[in-house]
């Protein structure tokens, strides 16, 4: 066999099996964007006679990825958006069932996803009541947030 041929054989050869493993890397680098976060509010505004009644948590880059606690008598609605901008929205159907301000805490597991470059993001609006005639909107931002990272996952498939 001449040399052309045992450099042009050799090069094949490489050329797959770069191609085999090409998935292989970019799936790596894909996962290493991606994490998993307990998100809490921890510091929620809440006077000692006010109640949660609903709330809404927007996220860009990133997705709900589990609510471990959901509330009975709570309407919730949870929006998975494939450009990784997400919604949750909740509110309580019977006041019995509005909550302490404990519950936020730990209450979402999030997926953050920063692979479009498009930075991860959390905003949204607690609404509360004293007496369940008039309401109370606070709106809240990522300094209102405590985000913890979550142990190791098991691995999801690339998308």
């Amino acid at each position: 066999m001449n040399s052309k041929r045992k450099e042009f054989i050799f090069l094949a050869v490489g050329l797959v099996a770069f191609a085999g493993l090409t998935p292989l890397f970019s799936h790596a680098s894909h996962e290493a964007r991606r994490q998993t976060l307990s998100i809490s509010i921890p510091n929620l505004q809440v006077s000692d006679k006010e109640r949660v009644v609903g709330f809404a948590i927007h996220i860009t880059s990133g997705r709900i990825a589990a609510l471990p606690n959901i509330p009975i008598g709570w309407d919730i609605s949870v929006d998975n958006n494939a450009s990784w901008n997400t919604e949750i929205k909740a509110s309580t159907t019977v006041g019995a069932a509005a909550l302490a301000p404990a519950f936020f805490r730990e209450f979402l597991v999030v997926e953050k996803n920063e692979s479009l470059d498009v930075p991860f993001q959390i905003s949204g609006e607690i609404v509360v009541t004293e007496n369940f005639a008039t309401e109370r909107h606070s709106q809240i931002g990522m300094k209102d947030f405590s985000i913890k990272q979550k142990g190791a996952q098991r691995p999801s498939a690339c998308s």
